[in-house]
């Protein structure tokens, strides 16, 4: 199946009405789609995870997760 096609069918719920999806609703299912489509080509009961460009955790994404969890440790050590 086709990724637009895929997440097309997504987008309504089981009563045909259509449900308001996040960003992480849509990386998800870009995931589930691609490890439904491509296997890994030494075990092809594996699947192969997507590639960065099309899916997960970015290295600018995870300087921001570290930023913030940064500022979080640090206002906790404030208030203690």
């Amino acid at each position: 199946m086709k990724l637009n096609k895929y997440i097309y069918s997504k987008l309504k719920d089981d009563d045909g009405y259509y449900v308001e999806p996040t960003e992480e609703d849509i990386e998800d299912w870009i995931t589930e789609w691609y490890n439904d489509t491509f296997k890994d080509i030494d075990d092809e009961d594996k699947p192969r995870g997507p590639p960065m460009w099309l899916a997960g955790s970015r290295w600018y994404d995870r300087r921001r997760r570290k930023i913030a969890e940064a500022k979080a440790e640090a206002e906790a050590k404030d208030e203690a």
